[in-house]
């Protein structure tokens, strides 16, 4: 089944205004085309069109010192476009060569865990912990996924088969208030 992701996100951001405004406001609205070009660019390879479309809606959470709150559970906060590449510049320098041929080929497919960073996964979100969710653009069946990567474990399975399905599932959740608790006025955080 489809996801509209404009829909989804709409659903998202009306929710956060309503229940948790403090989360809300931390959104930065959509950054210019040509600043989601040069991520593309810095990428290397085709961002799914989900991953676009979600780069249109919104610019992410900039870190400011303050935690107004996790709009992607369990704990994620998504990155702003241009913090995107500087995270991916510094995280490829260390790629996992087990996977990562020095051709640009990989040896693992899309979906498959494994230790070290993957030049072909994207950072989209950011915990406080430093903790990423990546989209998986290696070759295979799982093409598009999102996964969680942390420097001491390394990728996960696939937590959504792509970024619609993500922000569908947010979306959802959000509006079960058995799924979140709003806290300090208006910062969200997930039960």
């Amino acid at each position: 089944m489809e996801h509209p992701v404009g829909e989804s996100w709409r659903r998202i951001a009306e929710g956060l205004e309503r229940l948790a405004p403090v989360t809300a406001a931390a959104i930065r609205p959509a950054v210019a085309a040509a600043e989601v070009r040069r991520t593309v660019d810095a990428v290397g390879r085709p961002p799914p069109t989900d991953l676009l479309r979600w780069w249109g809606s919104m610019d992410g959470i900039a870190d400011e010192g303050h935690h107004p709150g996790t709009p992607i559970p369990p704990f994620y906060l998504p990155l702003p476009v241009a913090e995107v590449r500087d995270r991916l510049a510094g995280l490829v320098r260390f790629v996992d060569e087990q996977c990562c041929g020095p051709d640009g080929t990989h040896a693992l497919a899309a979906g498959q865990p494994s230790f070290g960073f993957c030049a072909a996964t994207v950072p989209i979100c950011r915990d406080v912990g430093g903790d990423l969710l990546v989209v998986d653009l290696r070759d295979g069946t799982r093409h598009g996924c999102v996964m969680e990567w942390s420097a001491e474990c390394g990728y996960s399975e696939p937590v959504w088969p792509g970024v619609a399905d993500m922000l569908a599932d947010v979306a959802d959740r959000l509006h079960d208030p058995t799924q979140t608790e709003i806290v300090e006025g208006g910062v969200l955080q997930w039960r």
